[in-house]
């Protein structure tokens, strides 16, 4: 079937529709027309399945191309939305990842300021427990091999040191 059209009660309801319809103002379904029209010679439609038979009534009325076109046009705008959200979903996230970085620095930071702290008065404390087992232990008369007493005595502090310090960061 075809029919001819005319723009005056039409443009309006034309540009109420965007997209392409589902179902006319009345809820009635759509019928896809040909135009037989010199102006737009088979040139396809959308029209109310009562339009032909309540002539006097503005029904829906759409070019199909030109509903193509509005749904690709509000497509485009979506997707551009979409595009935007990502956007910015993308930069919260590399925000808080961000900050989350920075937390996790300062307090690795902190940590190793601590541990650095710990080491250090660790050391002290051998230091001053070997020098009294030294001071002890030490005969004020001059040994014949000071070279291996040395060596063994700074041996035995290193192995001191060692235990305390494993045995601190257990």
């Amino acid at each position: 079937m075809s029919t001819s059209s005319s723009m005056s009660s039409r443009s309006a309801a034309r540009r109420t529709v965007h997209g392409v319809p589902i179902k006319c103002w009345c809820g009635k379904g759509l019928v896809v027309w040909a135009s037989e029209t010199k102006e737009n010679p088979f040139r396809r439609f959308y029209r109310c399945e009562v339009a032909l038979q309540r002539k006097t009534e503005s029904h829906l009325f759409k070019w199909e191309d030109e509903a193509i076109l509005d749904e690709v046009r509000m497509l485009d705008a979506k997707i551009m939305d979409l595009v935007h959200d990502i956007q910015t979903l993308s930069k919260t996230v590399s925000e808080q990842i961000d900050l989350h970085k920075a937390e996790c620095v300062f307090k690795v930071d902190e940590h190793i300021k601590q541990m650095k702290q710990e080491i250090r008065q660790a050391t002290r404390q051998m230091k001053e427990e070997v020098e009294a087992i030294v001071s002890s232990n030490t005969v004020v008369k001059p040994l014949a091999d000071s070279g291996t007493t040395h060596n063994f005595l700074a041996a035995v502090a290193i192995v001191g040191a060692i235990t305390c310090l494993y045995w601190k960061f257990l």
